[in-house]
């Protein structure tokens, strides 16, 4: 099954931490939009590598900043109002996910982020009635120049504290699903989710770059759902810059 969805963009991110001041003059005020061909491996389904597709979004200004689907209103220096949409993990329309289990909807979220697009510590919170929990994220990083003028790297690092409810929302097999579907209930605790990457920016002229990127992820759950450790998506595409 072909995947399509947001990936996290937190990688790109990273373009606004290099300690390079021309790099930081580079990229204020500056976004680009996108997407690109990907191929990986997801943590809920034991299939296989898959390909997809996935939209590319950027901004980083003076007000606050979008970084793929979450977004972010500069209230005060350090202090921003984010929203996010989250969607789908566990659903047939991204992975092959077990027969008998249900789909896990998406929903949106609204809450608070403290620090810098690229250093960021981020509080979301269920507004639609979803699942009512929250996730707290941990965003570290940095731009890197290389040899080649044209090309930065940016490794980041992510850590996601996931509440009892969005976990249980996601990782949840109940009575029902275990019986259509042969895999063991499970009632959720809070759990925690890492992520890490690297992403190589290619400034290919003034107005396109090129995009690659590995991601890789691990879900701290003993849910059946999680049928493996380590997650992992490649992807290269273009965006044009604005």
């Amino acid at each position: 099954m072909m995947r399509v969805g947001w990936s996290p963009l937190s990688g790109l991110t990273l373009l606004a931490l290099s300690m390079n001041v021309s790099a930081q003059e580079t990229y204020q005020d500056f976004g680009f939009i996108g997407g690109g061909v990907t191929v990986g491996e997801s943590v809920f389904s034991s299939d296989g590598t898959k390909a997809g597709v996935e939209p590319n979004l950027f901004y980083n200004g003076e007000y606050g900043f979008i970084d793929g689907s979450l977004v972010n209103y500069s209230v005060l220096l350090w202090l921003g109002i984010s929203g996010q949409w989250r969607f789908a993990e566990v659903s047939n329309d991204f992975d092959d996910i077990p027969n008998g289990i249900n789909d896990r909807e998406g929903n949106g979220e609204l809450g608070i982020t403290l620090g810098t697009v690229g250093a960021r510590l981020t509080y979301l919170h269920d507004v639609t009635g979803e699942h009512d929990g929250y996730e707290v994220q941990l965003h570290l990083g940095r731009a890197f120049d290389t040899p080649f003028e044209q090309f930065t790297l940016s490794p980041y690092v992510e850590v996601d504290y996931r509440d009892e409810k969005l976990s249980n929302h996601l990782y949840g097999i109940s009575v029902g699903e275990s019986s259509a579907s042969g895999l063991a209930a499970f009632n959720a605790d809070s759990t925690w989710v890492y992520k890490s990457g690297l992403i190589g920016i290619y400034d290919f002229s003034d107005d396109v770059i090129v995009l690659s990127k590995l991601e890789f992820e691990r879900h701290d759950s003993e849910s059946a759902l999680v049928q493996r450790d380590l997650g992992w998506q490649f992807s290269i595409g273009a965006a044009y810059t604005f």
